[in-house]
């Protein structure tokens, strides 16, 4: 892996530092956006809360909790972009 440094207000900061894996969380999201194929050895699997409707991406198939409420989250399979 490379390493990319990004600053974080006192308000993202925090949200950053409750999440497990934030930089797969990351990741994620720059897959959504640029539409591409993930290699193999970078599968995600989404999440969604039942309470808030949040939705989050992982590297890691495991159990999560809500960023938000802390309700377990729901497995929903593995991202195909």
């Amino acid at each position: 892996m490379r390493q990319k440094l990004i600053t974080l207000c006192p308000t993202t900061f925090e949200i950053a530092q409750k999440m497990p894996n934030f930089s797969a969380w990351v990741r994620g999201k720059l897959f959504e956006e640029s539409k591409q194929p993930l290699d193999e050895s970078q599968i995600l699997f989404k999440y969604k809360c039942p309470v808030c409707k949040i939705e989050q991406l992982d590297v890691i198939r495991r159990p999560r909790e809500c960023l938000k409420c802390k309700y377990a989250m729901e497995f929903k399979g593995q991202v195909t972009v």
